[in-house]
């Protein structure tokens, strides 16, 4: 009976989530004329304003820079929206949480999934001319797959963390929109880790996103992937993350009806 009523559980949450998801789909693009398109035409933009600019302060060039700084701003832009949604997410929906019971988990994760759907179908689109100026190989394909295990794990983690104490913390949401900036420049996205100062280098292996970056650089730009040692130390401080923001978020979630 209790395996019944677990496998009755998980499916009613994978539905909610899936419905939420669609929702949060639909919602975005209603009444937009170009659609899915601006997941494509806002990095695009972004690329072509820093690409013209940058490479006139950079004293190292960079090979094939446009296809480096437009996977680098792909999954920088997922990243930024997610957090940026996320963290007000719980106290942007207080009135559905007071009208129904259901797990709160969702309505981050459904940010989360949304965007990620924007993310993937934006990386399918960047895979024809990468491939076509011979940068993507598909033998990288597995590269690809653990950074985006990397990227959703991080995001998942610290949207779960902020979500959470904004309920508590309503400076939250500010603090990190201020972070946010201070955090893209800290990213190696429109400069190569190449440039930073080897006594500095330190603080860009405490960076998670640094790793994710480079790999994704790697595997669209025919960039260096990160060494080993960046990616253990990103993927230990990634994995720290997930559980720290799991264990805030349930043991805040008890507290929600109270703050909201």
């Amino acid at each position: 009976m209790r395996l019944i009523k677990l496998k009755g559980d998980a499916e009613y949450f994978f539905d909610l989530l899936a419905g939420m998801t669609e929702k949060e789909l639909k919602v975005r693009y209603k009444n937009t004329f170009f659609g899915f398109l601006w997941v494509v035409i806002n990095p695009l933009l972004q690329m072509l304003v820093i690409g013209f600019i940058f490479p006139l302060f950079i004293k190292e060039p960079v090979d094939n820079y446009y296809f480096y700084l437009f996977s680098g701003l792909l999954v920088w832009n997922f990243f930024s929206l997610s957090l940026t949604k996320t963290t007000p997410s719980i106290v942007n929906e207080r009135s559905l949480i007071k009208k129904a019971k259901f797990p709160h988990i969702v309505i981050p994760l459904s940010i989360i999934l949304s965007n990620g759907v924007n993310l993937l179908v934006a990386l399918l689109l960047l895979m024809l001319p990468s491939a076509s100026f011979g940068l993507l190989s598909f033998s990288n394909l597995p590269v690809l797959l653990f950074a985006l295990v990397l990227l959703f794990s991080l995001t998942s983690g610290l949207s779960l963390f902020l979500s959470a104490l904004d309920v508590r913390y309503r400076d939250m949401a500010f603090f990190i929109q201020a972070i946010l900036i201070i955090w893209f420049y800290a990213t190696p996205i429109v400069y190569t880790i190449f440039v930073v100062p080897y006594d500095l280098i330190w603080l860009w292996r405490l960076n998670p996103m640094t790793a994710i970056v480079q790999l994704f650089q790697s595997v669209f730009a025919n960039a260096p992937p990160p060494g080993i040692g960046m990616i253990l130390i990103n993927s230990a401080i990634i994995i720290l993350i997930s559980f720290l923001g799991i264990i805030v978020f349930q043991k805040e979630n008890k507290y929600f009806d109270d703050w909201l």
